[in-house]
């Protein structure tokens, strides 16, 4: 399980403020929108969702009209739960956390083969070409949608952090590698 920041509650109500949706949909969204700065798992979603509920944050509501056979619980955002996520957008965010187990396998380097090290570069450099032509992918739908009037400039703005995060630890990656590379040469 994901490390709870206790910030699953607003990023719920952010997602309930867009739309109504399930349980389901919020994580295929974060999933999709948000992978390269937030996860949430379904054992983090659905608790949480029970608790907007019982805090009068959310109400809920059984969809059998989905088309599925099987009923969904649709959530939707109340006035309570805008104020609420309204006076957290204004307090100031909490300073962010790096973590790359790359970037430590990197720190140990002396203790292993270049070529190891270079083989994870490799790696995350392919990972990172991925989720950049993702984030433009994303960019591009953004745009799309602006076409139909429907704004998704914050949204669009997220991606376009994760083009800039994931190009500068590409190119981190290569440079990694050639100094590396000439390090092996120097024995």
């Amino acid at each position: 399980m994901k490390e709870n920041t206790g910030k699953s509650k607003y990023v719920v109500l952010g997602m309930l403020a867009r739309m109504p949706q399930t349980g389901y949909t919020i994580k295929k969204w974060i999933e999709q929108e948000y992978s390269h700065f937030w996860q949430e798992s379904f054992g983090q979603i659905y608790p949480t969702l029970k608790k907007l509920v019982a805090e009068g944050l959310a109400v809920s509501s059984d969809d059998t009209e989905t088309g599925n056979g099987r009923g969904q619980i649709v959530y939707s955002i109340t006035d309570a739960g805008r104020k609420e996520l309204s006076d957290w957008l204004r307090e100031e965010p909490e300073i962010e956390k790096l973590r790359y187990e790359i970037l430590l396998k990197v720190s140990f380097g002396e203790n292993t083969e270049p070529e190891v090290l270079l083989g994870h570069l490799d790696n995350f450099i392919r990972r990172n070409e991925k989720l950049v032509k993702d984030m433009n992918g994303y960019i591009e739908l953004f745009d799309q949608l602006k076409e139909q009037d429907t704004d998704c400039t914050y949204s669009q703005l997220t991606a376009l952090c994760g083009v800039y995060i994931y190009s500068a630890m590409k190119d981190w990656a290569v440079e990694a590698k050639k100094i590396i590379s000439e390090k092996g040469t120097d024995l």
